[in-house]
């Protein structure tokens, strides 16, 4: 029964769809066997994949933390790829808010004026607040452009990473990879 228990080694992963083939081509190369791959009962573009391995195989241990540092490197790219954007957002809604509270303070001092110096205080409030709006568009493109030039900074030094992981994977378990497949599997 003991060594019934330790004769193969089990993964399950869940991939988006988009990168399914990558995922498997990897985790290949890493001396994994595709045992079972099917689609999401809730999710449409998530793929799961049921690998299995010999528990007892020549270079488990650097294999593991090849796999480890693979795992890490694809994480890190995704976290890229989801905060592009996300800085921009901020920034821009907050001068946004800014700017609406200022034309709406304006327009109220506008309206409800008692002289003609809270009309001319009304009026800089609301061309300032449009102000506002202008820093906003400008800011929130000039960080966008920023946060994709980063993101595509760290994509292409973590895919030449996860070639080096992949080639020494390949060289421990005697898969041919190809370097095509090895640079597509972090995109």
């Amino acid at each position: 029964m003991r060594e019934e228990l330790f004769t193969y080694d089990n993964l399950a992963v869940a991939v988006k769809a988009d990168a399914a083939d990558e995922i498997k081509t990897a985790y290949c190369t890493l001396g994994w066997r595709l045992e079972d791959e099917y689609g999401d009962d809730s999710y449409g573009d998530i793929i799961h994949m049921d690998f299995v391995r010999p528990h007892f195989i020549r270079g488990k241990d650097r294999l593991q933390l090849l796999q480890v540092r693979y795992e890490v490197a694809l994480n890190f790219i995704a976290r890229a790829h989801r905060r592009v954007g996300a800085c921009a957002a901020a920034v821009a809604a907050l001068l946004i808010i800014v700017g609406l509270s200022l034309a709406g303070f304006g327009a109220y001092c506008i309206v409800s004026a008692p002289s003609p110096v809270f009309v001319g205080g009304g009026i800089a409030l609301a061309v300032a607040g449009a102000a506002f709006f202008a820093i906003a568009a400008y800011a929130g493109r000039t960080l966008l452009a920023r946060d994709r030039a980063r993101c595509a900074s760290i994509t292409a030094i973590l895919s030449e990473n996860i070639s080096a992981i992949l080639s020494e994977a390949a060289h421990i378990t005697g898969v041919q990879v190809s370097a095509d497949e090895s640079s597509g599997a972090a995109q």
